[in-house]
């Protein structure tokens, strides 16, 4: 690989751009053959989520969309929402992490202490495996949509470039039982206090997939690199066969890295059947000459009415990436580094269960979910 005077400055601007904590995310830049320049204006859809329900996810694929604002000088933007949809959120939510963003008209990216947990883990309720259906009901543009990095997410969502408000979508979701890699549980091992604590994560690998081929993207996620156990805050996609480029020349191949460099929790105060998560990422898709960074978050509640029915509220926010001398870059300033856009979701989830004989001949239903190591967990 060579290494050109353009390339060095992409790395360092890289570095000079990512907190002391993401650093990790320049490496990317360092090996990935790119032979020009780092590009903001063709963004690609997983969205929000293919975590979609309640972590961050990851928008990097194919979108073929162009800037719709030219480059501008300085100055600061002026808050003018553009709203699509109607959606009452403030009746169905109850934790202060998600009235504190969800319902928040300007958002600045979440943050989190540097010894809190690296890996998102949710509420005991949601173990198992989901039937879900996600509906669009909203979307609102902060500062107008002059201020989107690319039209198809005015035209479309993160999801998906042609998802309108009213679209619902239906997709299986796996959260499954892990040992916490907590600073509480290390103590317990290595003083041998007792029994280390389990906790609920979500199977990235399974979600991704599943959302990326329920949205019918154009190159949907194949393959799924992640372990939770040595490091849950990276995942790296594999995409399959996209479309054709302009010129009917095929793509190549693509691969997104996808950095979780945020999370928080939350419960309500007085209903434990209220929980709430936040998280944030960093995705950077690698493709023939080119490299795509994006930033995107996902907060959504959870609301337990039953043992098996779950219903949620989320939002995707989109951010804009502060790549130096970038017409992106410029945006990102003069919104002080806020979301340019967000992405409301009435979500309906029902739990799967499987069926087992009892030893005196009758059966009995129990919730059930296949793990990323192929282990069946029930309870």
């Amino acid at each position: 690989m060579v290494d050109t005077p353009g390339r060095r400055w992409l790395v360092l601007a890289c570095i000079l751009l990512t907190s002391a904590t993401e650093t990790s995310q320049c490496e990317a830049l360092q090996q990935s053959p790119v032979k020009n320049s780092l590009s903001s204006t063709r963004r690609g859809f997983l969205g929000g989520t293919a975590f979609s329900l309640a972590s961050s996810f990851i928008r990097p694929g194919y979108a073929g969309a162009e800037s719709v604002v030219p480059l501008m000088p300085g100055g600061s933007a002026s808050f003018n929402p553009l709203v699509e949809g109607d959606f009452e959120i403030s009746t169905l939510i109850k934790t202060e992490l998600a009235r504190s963003r969800i319902q928040a008209s300007q958002l600045s990216p979440v943050q989190q202490m540097p010894w809190d947990a690296q890996e998102l883990y949710y509420a005991p309720f949601l173990f198992g495996a989901w039937n879900v259906t996600a509906t669009l009901k909203r979307k609102v543009f902060p500062y107008g949509p002059k201020f989107l990095p690319s039209r198809s997410l005015l035209e479309g969502s993160p999801r998906n470039r042609e998802e309108k408000v009213g679209n619902t979508v239906a997709y299986p979701v796996h959260y499954f039982s892990t040992l916490a890699n907590t600073l509480k549980n290390q103590a317990t091992v290595q003083l041998g206090l007792g029994v280390p604590e389990s906790k609920i994560i979500q199977d990235r690998s399974f979600n991704a997939i599943s959302v990326s081929a329920a949205y019918q993207q154009f190159a949907v996620v194949q393959d799924v690199e992640w372990d939770y156990r040595k490091d849950p805050t990276k995942v790296v996609l594999t995409f399959g066969a996209g479309p054709l480029a302009d010129d009917m020349r095929p793509l190549g191949q693509r691969r997104t890295e996808v950095f979780l460099t945020a999370r928080q929790t939350d419960i309500a105060v007085d209903d434990s059947n209220y929980f709430a998560t936040a998280e944030r990422s960093r995705s950077v898709m690698l493709a023939p000459g080119n490299i795509i960074v994006s930033d995107t978050e996902t907060t959504t509640e959870f609301r337990r009415l039953t043992d098996d029915h779950v219903t949620a509220v989320s939002r995707i926010a989109v951010y804009l990436s502060p790549n130096p001398n970038s017409r992106e870059g410029v945006m990102w300033q003069q919104v002080g580094g806020k979301a340019v856009a967000f992405y409301d979701y009435e979500v309906d989830m029902l739990r799967k269960k499987e069926e087992f004989v009892l030893e005196d001949g009758s059966t009995q239903e129990r919730p059930c979910v296949r793990t990323p190591k192929d282990i069946v967990q029930c309870y």
